[in-house]
């Protein structure tokens, strides 16, 4: 039903013409496609005479994004103060205010979508996101520039976590996990390990690609494959 309902308000990913922000996937709980370049600061010019700290902050951060949701998020909250040291400098307050115009549009297309009929993960993380966009403006006209920047990471990654990108390389990593923990006391058949494996080797394989509805699709299978058959 849920699925029915968000592909018929929000469009599916198979449509001609979009509306500017939609739920692919919808039969997994979905993911946030805004259509919008989120401020990433992977994209940014990291200066030659940065610290090793805060460089090690933007590996990291870049590598935060394969692993679980839970514990990548973790990790992205304890790397915005170093990377805020590490950009503030080079971007300033002006790169800074056309970073949060990015934001910005990403949670106006976000709040277009009707509250009522998203997942509830999806709308915590737009209302963080529209928070941390208002906190970041706040700071910014009071020139702290380094608070405006942890909120202008902060909210940018809560919609980021929604995404199809996000949502498949979590959903991926956390399958390959739960797949390493099956022992053969699990009441798992010989046939149901096989095309699990065959799931996950899809999954994988779509990460590649960049297919990231596709990738969703086969670890949400996988998923509900292990949670049907195992103890």
């Amino acid at each position: 039903m849920m699925a029915a309902v968000l592909g018929t308000l929000l469009g599916c990913e198979d449509a001609t013409t979009d509306p500017l922000a939609r739920i692919v996937a919808g039969e997994t709980a979905g993911a946030l496609a805004l259509g919008v370049d989120l401020p990433h600061p992977g994209s940014w010019t990291v200066p030659d005479d940065a610290a090793p700290e805060s460089a090690d902050a933007l590996v990291r951060w870049l590598t935060s994004w394969d692993l679980p949701g839970d514990e990548g998020r973790g990790v992205r909250n304890l790397t915005y103060s170093s990377l805020a040291t590490l950009f503030v400098p080079e971007l300033g307050r002006g790169g800074i205010g056309e970073q949060l115009d990015r934001l910005a549009e990403g949670v106006r297309r976000a709040l277009l979508l009707p509250e009522e009929q998203l997942p509830e993960r999806i709308r915590v993380r737009i209302s963080e996101a529209a928070n941390a966009h208002a906190l970041a403006l706040d700071a910014l006209r009071a020139e702290n520039l380094r608070d405006a920047m942890v909120q202008l990471l902060a909210g940018s990654d809560a919609l980021r976590e929604v995404g199809p990108e996000a949502v498949a390389r979590t959903m991926v990593s956390e399958v390959v996990a739960d797949r390493r923990n099956i022992s053969a006391r699990d009441s798992y058949s010989e046939q149901d390990l096989e095309r699990l494996d065959r799931l996950l080797r899809g999954g994988r394989e779509a990460l590649s690609d960049q297919d990231w509805v596709r990738a969703i699709r086969r670890a949400y299978y996988a998923r509900g494959l292990m949670v049907r058959d195992g103890a």
